[in-house]
């Protein structure tokens, strides 16, 4: 899990042979396993400013149920697609501890709108079963109708349960955020979304990409990482532009 490859020779030549270790691609991997402990470092508060804005205003105003329950389920099976592959934790750690958070923001989100409810069982145990099966590679590989492949661009129809698993955040990601930015567009506000989380989320997902681009050779983590890029790139945006929760809104709630 924590597979560190090349690691060793890298610090040894480090430490011998000054000049031969710049003249390797050492440094590159030193520098991406810097970034990416530090990625799943940050990670690990990322979305505390969020959790805390809406335990000090009360309220989930603004925040879209959608976009919650699919970044939960996003990072669930993100955590699904990678344990079983071995890669270097360091290249996709931050998504354990975003489950955990998304987790604590799901439950907080139904509780503060509706009470944790049999509808909220039912998605939980439901979102906890794909993840399960997604992580175990339980879905037997099937073939897209060839008018769809034509129509993604894709080499071959058939797909396996691991591209499956890989896919699925980058399609809930982006079926999660466009309900928020539709919101936030009707609205006319950003509601209790956290500037700080945000922020930080665009941080680690450009982060990551360096990572991603520099350990990884899977174009399926790269367009993930991309996409998230640009959409938490669109909510800063809206977060600045729009702003938060009006004063009218807020003493309604309140």
């Amino acid at each position: 899990l924590f597979d560190n490859a090349g690691m060793d020779d890298c610090l040894q030549q480090l430490l011998n042979n000054t000049t031969a270790f710049l003249e390797t691609e050492c440094p590159k991997v030193l520098v991406s396993k810097a970034i990416g402990y530090a990625v799943i470092a940050g990670s690990a508060l990322v979305k505390l400013p969020q959790i805390l804005k809406i335990h000090r205003a009360g309220s989930v105003a603004g925040i879209s149920h959608a976009s919650v329950l699919f970044e939960f389920v996003a990072t669930l099976v993100n955590v699904s697609y990678f344990l079983p592959l071995g890669y270097p934790f360091s290249t996709w750690g931050e998504n354990a501890f975003l489950l955990a958070q998304n987790s604590a923001l799901y439950i907080l989100h139904a509780h503060m709108s509706g009470g944790l409810r049999a509808s909220f069982l039912l998605e939980a145990s439901a979102a906890c079963a794909s993840g399960y099966v997604l992580y175990r590679r339980l879905v037997p590989d099937f073939v897209l109708p060839a008018a769809a492949c034509g129509a993604l661009g894709l080499r071959r129809c058939t797909v396996s349960c691991e591209e499956l698993a890989g896919t699925l955040p980058m399609l809930l990601g982006l079926v999660g955020r466009l309900p928020q930015i539709a919101q936030n567009l009707r609205q006319r506000h950003t509601g209790e979304l956290a500037f700080i989380t945000y922020l930080l989320n665009v941080a680690g997902a450009g982060a990551r990409l360096f990572t991603t681009l520099q350990e990884l050779d899977d174009p399926i983590a790269l367009a993930a990482v991309v996409l998230s890029l640009g959409l938490n790139l669109v909510i800063v945006a809206q977060i600045l532009l729009l702003g938060g929760t009006p004063k009218k809104a807020a003493n309604k709630a309140a």
